[in-house]
């Protein structure tokens, strides 16, 4: 063992020996988020529970937060909400005694005994578990392609608790799939599945005529949570995490595959401090069977609540590759990174960032995202390749024109050439051949809008619209868009802009009814058009139309949205 792995061990056993009451996390895209930013503006001020740039929310703050608006004077909370409401109840229910209304008739007498658990096995306080079937089958055409595309997930999910003093959580999953034409282009590119990672290539045994080639991989997430001290709670496993409140984020998303990490997560007065401790994976070939080389990044960032409506948060990262483990210093939970990493010899990557978030007038919220790579004020005006930063700015929308239930979301992000790279390329801002950020990478500028429509307690129209342009490599170029490249490959010192290079224009939209049948059980319909050029490529224009349905249990649908 070595002396990093050792330390952190420690770390864990100090902290599980008083450790109190657990919760596990609320899944990322669960139904519940979009429910708690409606409670959120709805009310017209900050939530105290939960800071929402920080994800995912812990399953007993999302209870504490569906169960405020009882206690609210004034908020608009309708029959709707209150379905929304007890959505949540019975995804949480071993944090409220509202979700544990028993079914009315359990399935062969033992499954299915409260609506949202196949399985619920509770010793008193000494032992919880749940578990969950995971599925998601779909199949569409792609107008002007031959074979089906389709999607087929078959896994098992349980949580639960231990004395009370431990939390768990683990997700398994089987896939086989065969996209769009679109998605396995950039599949291919990477040599990952969106949001996966690793994979095989998988011929349908069906045959070719009937289906497209396909991957076969398999999703694994698990991970084990305690809380030392009343207002201190940690998170070690194999997950992922998200900074912020749009669709997208320019600090960190879900983009990339999961990841091992360790965290800290501190909760006094109006502030939440993070500490987020990563083991990464460089880049690979994904057709090759060998010890993959790693990478490590720290982040942290703190977040306040400086009035009832308003919300800003900083943050700091830094990614490093070492031959002999994890940097120690960069463990120190509440030193400055860049400080750091410049007596260290200024070898690694460190990124500067900063979010907010305004609600007003109960219909509105305002947020945003900037990242600061590198900058020099005394080359601001002449086009430096090393004036890297991103901006995001976005808004959100409760009940769209007057109309009850119709939430939307518009946002714009830009990244300038060369955001999020490094001299050094393992130390790029990447994990499993993805970004950890944004899946445009840099050199891209795009518009976004979404559009919920809840008409039904049980139905739900969502309506993406996406318009991108991104300055693309030509041949063995390095314009920016490519963040797996080391950036002392760059074309120009100076005059460089956005969307330099090739142009590519993108425009999508994308379009879900979906129908839950029973609880978090759901029918789906999608239809799906893309269109993308190129200024200079001498490929032909690529569209896009799909259309597919299938079936959801337990699981959400992913989005493809570049």
């Amino acid at each position: 063992m070595t002396q990093q792995n050792a330390l952190i061990l420690g770390w864990l056993c100090f902290f599980s020996l008083s450790a109190m009451a657990q919760s596990t996390f609320v899944p990322l895209h669960n139904w519940a988020y979009r429910t708690i930013d409606r409670i959120e503006i709805k009310s017209g001020r900050i939530n105290d529970f939960v800071h929402t740039s920080v994800k995912p929310y812990l399953r007993v703050d999302a209870v504490s937060v569906a169960e405020s608006p009882d206690e609210m004077v004034g908020i608009d909370f309708r029959s709707q909400d209150r379905f929304n409401q007890f959505y949540i109840y019975k995804d949480n229910n071993e944090w409220t005694d509202w979700g544990l209304v028993k079914s009315k008739k359990p399935f062969l007498k033992y499954f299915y005994p409260y609506h949202a658990d196949l399985v619920h096995i509770k010793d008193y306080s000494d032992f919880l578990l749940k578990i969950n079937p995971v599925l998601h089958t779909e199949l569409g055409v792609e107008a002007n392609q031959k074979g089906l595309r389709y999607e087929n997930t078959r896994g098992i999910e349980l949580r639960g608790m231990v004395s009370e003093r431990l939390g768990f959580y683990a997700l398994l999953t089987e896939n086989q799939s065969g996209f769009p034409n679109y998605v396995q282009e950039k599949n291919r590119n990477e040599e990952a599945v969106l949001g996966e990672g690793r994979y095989k290539d998988f011929v349908s045994r069906v045959g070719d005529s009937l289906f497209v080639r396909g991957v076969d991989y398999f999703g694994a997430r698990g991970y084990v949570t305690f809380q030392p001290m009343e207002r201190v709670r940690v998170q070690f496993g194999h997950d992922k995490n998200f900074i912020g409140d749009g669709i997208r984020s320019l600090i960190l998303s879900d983009n990339s595959n999961s990841y091992l990490f360790l965290k800290l997560q501190t909760q006094v007065w109006k502030l939440q401090y993070q500490n987020l401790f990563m083991e990464l994976t460089h880049q690979y070939r994904h057709d090759k069977d060998s010890l993959l080389t790693k990478k490590y990044a720290a982040m942290h960032h703190l977040s306040i609540n400086l009035t009832k409506w308003l919300n800003v948060g900083v943050s700091e990262t830094v990614v490093f590759s070492r031959s002999n483990g994890f940097e120690l210093q960069y463990l120190n939970p509440i030193i400055f990174y860049r400080a750091i990493e410049y007596h260290l010899g200024s070898p690694d990557n460190v990124l500067l960032a900063a979010d907010w978030k305004a609600n007003f007038l109960k219909r509105y919220s305002l947020y945003g995202q900037f990242v600061l790579d590198e900058f020099s004020f005394g080359e601001i005006s002449k086009g430096w390749w090393a004036n890297k930063l991103a901006l995001q700015t976005g808004l959100k929308i409760v009940n769209t024109f007057g109309i009850n239930n119709l939430d939307s979301q518009i946002e714009y992000n830009m990244a300038m050439p060369y955001t999020y790279t490094h001299n050094d390329a393992q130390a790029n801002y990447t994990h499993y051949n993805q970004s950890l950020a944004h899946p445009l990478g840099a050199n891209f500028r795009e518009i976004l809008v979404s559009n919920n429509y809840r008409f039904k307690r049980y139905a739900n129209i969502k309506w993406n619209l996406l318009y991108a342009q991104q300055g693309a490599d030509i041949d063995s170029t390095n314009w920016g868009s490519n963040i797996f490249l080391d950036n002392t490959t760059h074309e120009q010192d100076y005059d460089n802009h956005l969307l330099q290079g090739d142009k590519t224009n993108t425009f999508l939209s994308d379009l879900t009814f979906s129908y839950m049948w029973k609880h978090n059980f759901w029918f789906d319909i999608n239809y799906r058009y893309r269109h993308s050029r190129s200024d200079q490529s001498l490929i032909l224009p690529m569209d896009t139309h799909y259309i597919g349905g299938g079936l959801r249990w337990n699981i959400h649908r992913k989005e493809y949205l570049f």
